[in-house]
């Protein structure tokens, strides 16, 4: 097999991260031989592999405009890392990586290039200055890979609205440890960590609490709920720059002993497993990797029906381009699916799921039938499949 570079911005606690040092824990299994790279030294994440920094710079502390310039250094030295190490593919997770990639090529390396998309591009076109810079080099750059791989159907239309390219490109969804995740769901919680109370309902969502994943839709569906009569409570995991806004409303709204924020933690399936239902309110995803992680924690899900990734697991079978109208609820095939912005209707949906205990209790039975489908051996495989095929043409 080829000589394999995975490069990716760095170890920091995001979805990318971890498909990243999923499959590269895959491909050392099957023999391929790896080079892990980093942009930057920024680690949540720990790796047993020997890690290449390109820079001692971090990724938070640097503005736009040095992020921008960076971009070309990191090239550089990639350049002289491939020739060094006869590395015959790179292998690049999330946009600068991503960027940093094809600009090695222009700097003169002969490398094959598979960038794998994590975001929804499109979502640029709201952020001023660092949205116009990206969207130039997405539509420069992007047209120049040789393969480009999507964890989710939307997120490749998303792309592809953007302008017209000619890449080979491949849907293969995220890779997720199955038998891991069953592990950690039942570790024990301290009473310091957080107390289940059993005659609670209780609620839990994940992700960096930023205004993107619209957790204040779910501390008003909430308080909606607690005003119908519910005894229930949410967990909110994650930390981010919204937080102190979320903890605002908290109190703004008399919510202080039903909703917790213990932060990020290490372990967030041990709390996903003793929830009833996972909740997520975002405005767009990658691929949603949380509610695959809600199917083998046992647990049901309602989601928004953004782009790109909920309506793709929870409802396989329909039209990634169906979208929810205001008010509308969809029980699907796995889960919930609900309007964007519209907390009225997602605390519908919550009570609307309590109240038919059987729909409940097949989701929350039959969510891991269909996260099998995503289990890191079979996604490192077609991985492989296509890493052939780059190398082969």
């Amino acid at each position: 097999m080829v000589n394999l570079c995975i490069l990716i911005n760095s170890l920091a606690s995001g979805g990318g991260e971890k498909v990243a040092l999923t499959l590269c824990d895959e491909y050392k299994q099957k023999g391929i031989d790896i080079i892990f790279v980093c942009l930057e030294k920024n680690n949540f994440y720990e790796s047993n592999h020997q890690i290449h920094y390109l820079s001692g710079q971090t990724g938070t502390n640097e503005n736009a405009v040095r992020k921008f310039f960076s971009l070309f250094l990191f090239a550089l030295r990639l350049k002289k890392l491939i020739k060094k190490e006869n590395i015959q593919v790179v292998q690049s997770h999330l946009y600068r990586s991503n960027y940093v990639n094809i600009l090695a090529k222009f700097l003169g390396s002969t490398h094959k290039t598979q960038l794998v998309n994590h975001g929804i591009a499109s979502r640029y076109k709201d952020e001023k200055l660092a949205g116009r810079i990206n969207l130039w080099l997405i539509k420069r750059l992007y047209s120049k890979a040789d393969q480009l791989i999507f964890p989710s159907k939307g997120m490749m239309h998303d792309l592809k609205n953007l302008g017209e390219f000619k890449n080979a490109m491949q849907v293969i969804n995220n890779p997720f440890d199955v038998n891991g995740i069953l592990k950690l769901k039942d570790s024990p919680l301290t009473t310091n960590e957080f107390v289940f109370d059993p005659d609670k309902k209780y609620l839990v969502s994940v992700g960096r609490i930023e205004k993107v994943k619209r957790f204040q839709d779910i501390v008003k569906a909430v308080g909606l709920l607690k005003k119908d009569g519910f005894t229930l409570e949410l967990i909110i995991l994650g930390d981010g720059p919204e937080k102190s806004n979320i903890r605002a409303l908290i109190n703004k709204l008399n919510l202080k002993e039903s909703v917790h924020l213990p932060g990020r933690v290490e372990n967030p399936f041990k709390y996903i497993s003793r929830s009833d239902i996972l909740i997520s309110a975002s405005e767009y995803e990658g691929f949603s990797n949380v509610i695959v992680e809600a199917f083998i924690s046992g647990t049901a899900v309602v989601s928004t029906d953004c782009e790109s990734g909920p309506r793709e697991i929870l409802a396989p079978d329909t039209d990634v381009q169906i979208k929810l109208k205001p008010g509308e609820i969809e029980f699907a095939q796995f889960g919930v699916l609900v309007p964007v912005n519209d907390p009225e209707t997602l605390a519908k949906a919550v009570k609307d799921l309590f109240e038919d205990t059987n729909r409940f209790e097949s989701y929350s039975k039959h969510g891991i039938d269909r996260a099998k489908d995503f289990d890191k051996a079979l996604i490192s495989q077609k991985y492989i499949e296509n890493l052939k095929a780059l190398t082969e043409n």
